[in-house]
């Protein structure tokens, strides 16, 4: 079902139509890929048992995968608790991410099969977002950095009651089109979920904080593409 679902997308459809398929695919994912459930014969997910000396990050890294995806869709809370022997869901990565600026959205990819669906805030006008391929930079993944504004001329910490970048930083680098060779933007959380959905941002991508946490979870440096379009 998840296949031909995926299939369909490719086809022309009425707006209705794609809403429709997208959280049916939406809702299989859920099953098939946000549990420790692994469906027979599935390229996507599979089963990896531990070797001794096996830390997750390696793991996760053979696939393509951020540890923490690993330790979602196991339920594992300490990523030093693995056992020798053990099997575990793997996912075959890497995750990408489609951002449409004309909607407001970003679509959600393993691979190239649709996984879900996001309201994200983008580059105010004159300060859009740049269209084109970028993908996730080396070392760009943080939790909750400092952050200078240089703007504001202003240092913003974590605790601050008016911090901006939400729960998860996300940096980028542009590969192709207008992005092509630009650094600075990223995709982070936010502390004004109501200008999601609106141009409010100076060029970067905006997530509710529990959708940028997901998204942070599945987005592998170097290899997870962003693909920003009109």
């Amino acid at each position: 079902a998840r296949d031909k679902l995926n299939m369909a997308l490719r086809m022309p459809m009425s707006d209705d139509q794609r809403k429709f398929v997208k959280n049916k695919l939406s809702e299989l994912a859920d099953k098939w890929l946000f549990t420790r459930t692994v469906y027979p014969d599935d390229p996507l997910c599979g089963t990896y048992q531990v070797k001794p000396g096996d830390i997750l990050s390696n793991i996760g890294g053979r696939y393509k995968v951020p540890f923490e995806s690993l330790m979602m869709v196991n339920n594992i809370n300490n990523p030093r608790s693995l056992q020798a022997g053990q099997n575990i869901k793997v996912i075959n990565g890497p995750f990408t991410v489609k951002v449409y600026r004309k909607t407001f959205t970003m679509d959600l990819y393993l691979q190239n099969t649709y996984v879900r669906s996001f309201i994200v805030g983008l580059g105010l006008p004159g300060k859009e977002t740049p269209t084109g391929i970028w993908r996730v930079k080396a070392d760009g993944k943080m939790e909750r950095p400092i952050w200078y504004d240089e703007i504001e001329n202003k240092t913003y910490f974590p605790e601050d009651p008016d911090y901006p970048l939400g729960s998860r930083w996300i940096a980028l680098e542009g590969l192709e089109g207008e992005a092509k060779d630009r650094e600075g933007f990223a995709i982070h959380g936010t502390k004004e979920p109501q200008q999601l959905g609106t141009q409010g941002s100076r060029g970067c991508i905006r997530l509710e904080n529990g959708n940028a946490i997901l998204v942070y979870n599945l987005l592998f440096p170097i290899e997870s593409l962003v693909e920003v379009t009109d």
